[in-house]
């Protein structure tokens, strides 16, 4: 029987992300797997064709890759799949284009046509969607996400369980703090301080990130 590579979330980022291990096995960039989606208090039995099951009813020991879009969500799923016995696993698609000279941690998800630069260093259960441009010596911490056609330029740091918008360009050397949202589309030409909103061109702080809440 083939191991069981799980991925927590069965929305739509879970399915492209089942879109990446397809093709990810299919290249031979990983061994063959059965994907599970995980679905906590589970009551569909299938999605898509792919089973599903609460995580109380995981294999131990087997990979898992998060996979939804919101970082405080994609924080607590870590912990739990992890209390589990799951071991954390990154997805790179075979249309991305990664240095060799990139660090990439556990639980990373990297989508078609990104391009992640050298000496860039993308840390644990992070998310980067599709066409996002991560420049050379960018840093992007723990539990971000990188939504599509961001362009992070050289030497930005993102800070942990940030989120940058669709479409947003960061400026070279920047820091972004930690728990940010950047609205999409925005331009920033500034550092971003923790805990806020910024939205705009040139991005401009609109307000506390009180909520810590991407989608409604």
């Amino acid at each position: 029987m083939r191991p069981r590579w799980y991925l927590y979330g069965a929305g739509g980022l879970g399915l492209e992300t089942m879109d990446i291990l397809t093709h990810a096995m299919k290249a031979g960039l990983v061994a063959p797997h059965d994907g599970w989606f995980i679905e906590d208090g589970a009551t569909r039995k299938v999605v898509d064709g792919f089973p599903v099951c609460d995580i109380a009813d995981c294999v131990p020991g087997s990979k898992v890759t998060i996979a939804v879009g919101e970082p405080a969500v994609r924080q607590k799923l870590m912990e739990k799949a992890e209390a589990a016995g799951l071991e954390l696993a990154s997805l790179i698609s075979p249309a991305a284009v990664v240095s060799p000279l990139a660090q990439i941690e556990p639980g990373v998800i990297i989508a078609p046509f990104c391009s992640v630069q050298a000496r860039a260093r993308i840390e644990k259960n992070v998310g980067v969607n599709t066409m996002a441009i991560i420049g050379h010596d960018v840093v992007v911490r723990s539990g971000a996400v990188i939504s599509s056609m961001v362009n992070l330029g050289g030497a930005v740091q993102v800070g942990p369980l940030t989120y940058i918008g669709m479409g947003a360009l960061i400026r070279e050397k920047l820091t972004i703090g930690e728990r940010t949202i950047i609205s999409m589309g925005s331009v920033v030409h500034a550092d971003m301080p923790d805990g806020v909103i910024a939205m705009g061109n040139p991005a401009r702080v609109a307000r506390r990130n009180e909520d810590q809440k991407v989608f409604n």
